[in-house]
């Protein structure tokens, strides 16, 4: 398999924000509504950006603005302690470069967010294309934000796979006709287990690392 664009989800696949994001929805969600979820149904709200998975949840809806801007602020100041640095997926995305192959990425998360973990953790010129919840009206496993971007790319499908940590990537890739790959290469991964059938499964960097050297 011949690959020209490798596109990314970003939570749980090119870093580990999913603790931080469960972080600040649970105080969000205390604060506000005096309600205590654990992790798995905060993951559970996932789809939407976080603006509106906290809208779209939240009893006291009379404080919504002002919840959608603690999370942001807990986002923020958070970052460092939650999400680290991942040299092997930074090592992994520079080898894709040197190879000529664009590197597109499909994320339900909030552009606010997005921004802020682009800039904490290095990501910034990097992608070549950019997809957020933001940007699309209907969220994974739609497959629109991975269309849009291959229609930017003017990709062949054939040469274009999505790779994601949580079934509905997969699926969002099987219903843009792409090659798939499901990965629980970082320590939080949204989905236990990928009904969806992936083409591939990765638990290490180095095995798509692997494959790209293989096929090249």
């Amino acid at each position: 398999m011949e690959l020209q664009n490798v596109l990314f989800d970003f939570d749980g696949t090119l870093a580990n924000t999913l603790p931080l994001t469960i972080f600040a929805m649970q105080k969000v969600f205390k604060k506000y509504d005096g309600q205590s979820y654990d992790g798995h149904e905060i993951v559970s709200m996932f789809g939407p950006p976080e603006e509106e998975m906290v809208r779209k949840n939240l009893k006291n809806q009379s404080a919504a603005l002002d919840a959608v801007d603690l999370y942001f602020i807990l986002y923020e100041e958070e970052h460092d302690r939650y999400v680290e640095k991942n040299a092997e997926i930074f090592n992994m995305l520079g080898l894709l470069k040197d190879m000529g192959i664009r590197i597109g990425l499909i994320t339900g998360k909030a552009r606010r967010s997005f921004l802020i973990s682009e800039e904490k953790l290095g990501f910034k010129d990097i992608f070549d294309s950019v997809i957020t919840g933001n940007d699309v009206v209907n969220p994974k496993p739609d497959p629109e934000g991975i269309k849009q971007t291959l229609i930017k790319f003017e990709a062949d499908p054939a040469k274009s796979i999505y790779i994601g940590d949580a079934n509905g990537d997969i699926l969002a890739g099987k219903a843009a006709g792409i090659h798939t790959a499901a990965v629980q290469w970082l320590e939080m991964s949204q989905s236990d287990s990928y009904p969806a059938n992936p083409e591939f499964y990765w638990t290490k960097v180095s095995q798509f690392v692997e494959l790209l050297k293989n096929d090249h």
